[in-house]
């Protein structure tokens, strides 16, 4: 085949095993470098050659070679990013890994969402990788956030916190409150440690203009079932006692008990208290709500506004609820 086509790269390739075989292996690395360069589609001599690369901690070279494979094969993927997120234990592997995803390659949004699963259990690795992007201006703020939410249902909230803290201005007095954002004065993010507003059929939600300024929460129910209704907070809490103050309002708000604020751990400990269900037509007011963060059991808290009926034809409401402030306190014991 050589003879007749002496550029077919992929007959040199069968070559290069025998080579090594024979104690070749400066010559079989020759024969896999003319196999790739002249059929770099041929998978099993690009890993040859990756792994070689990786042998020798040429980082950039074994990187361009696995760039290569995902261009040609991208359902590879699969396999290949678990590799990728491993190597990246090492920071100079990391640091080349994020110079190759810089450049934008078709496979950097599917590693991404990768590092994002929680059932791909990156570890650390991940998140120097992250960071090397984001040092070199090549993590949107969006694709960020992203990967810090991914962190909370693989129960590294401490770790998002401290992440997500720091892409925060500095607050006056150095610390930041239990429940960031309390009073709305500025716009939800809805990623992080921010109030959140999901979609929910039949709830209408937005984050609207508060007259005296700032925001506030606004919900419109449309005489549907509905379980939880999209308003949440996560908090990150220390075990201990504390105290939910919430002001809010209403109109015409209908349902068999109404609406009430939960308040649930993730992982074992599961819910530590509900409020007291609310209904109908009210001006302004206050409502409070004790709990008590356990010291094991609890990764992380949600504060959730939810329907005290969440299933069954008792689930429907109808009517609107504002909500513009939120604080959170411990409560002493003495």
């Amino acid at each position: 085949l050589l003879a007749a086509a002496p550029l077919a790269g992929e007959a040199c390739r069968p070559r290069a095993p025998a080579a090594d075989a024979a104690g070749a292996r400066s010559a079989a690395a020759r024969l896999y470098a003319i196999a790739a360069r002249h059929a770099p589609r041929d998978l099993p001599a690009q890993a040859q050659l990756t792994q070689a690369a990786l042998t020798a901690g040429d980082y950039p070279q074994a990187l361009a070679r696995i760039d290569l494979i995902l261009r040609a094969t991208p359902p590879r993927g699969t396999q290949v990013f678990p590799l990728l997120a491993q190597l990246a234990a090492d920071p100079k592997f990391a640091a080349a890994l994020a110079d190759a995803l810089a450049r934008d390659p078709p496979w950097r949004d599917g590693f991404l969402a990768y590092l994002r699963d929680p059932r791909a259990a990156a570890g650390p690795a991940a998140g120097r990788v992250i960071e090397a992007l984001r040092a070199r201006g090549a993590l949107s703020a969006e694709d960020y956030a992203d990967w810090l939410d991914g962190l909370l249902p693989q129960g590294r909230w401490g770790e998002a916190y401290a992440r997500w803290a720091g892409t925060l201005p500095p607050p006056p007095d150095g610390r930041l409150p239990l429940l960031y954002n309390g009073d709305f004065a500025r716009l939800p993010s809805g990623r992080g440690f921010d109030w959140r507003l999901a979609r929910v059929p039949g709830v209408l939600a937005e984050f609207a203009p508060a007259p005296g300024g700032g925001y506030m929460a606004w919900l419109r129910f449309l005489d549907r079932r509905v379980g939880e209704t999209g308003l949440a907070h996560a908090l990150l809490l220390a075990p201990g006692r504390y105290r939910l103050a919430v002001r809010q309002r209403a109109a015409a708000l209908r349902g068999e008990l109404g609406l009430q604020w939960q308040v649930a751990c993730v992982g074992p400990a599961g819910e530590l208290a509900r409020g007291d269900p609310f209904d109908g037509s009210f001006d302004w007011r206050e409502s409070t709500l004790e709990f008590t963060v356990p010291s094991q059991g609890c990764a992380g808290v949600w504060l959730r506004l939810v329907n005290a009926v969440p299933a069954g034809a008792g689930a429907r409401l109808s009517g609107e609820v504002w909500v513009d402030r939120a604080s959170l306190a411990p409560v002493g014991t003495g």
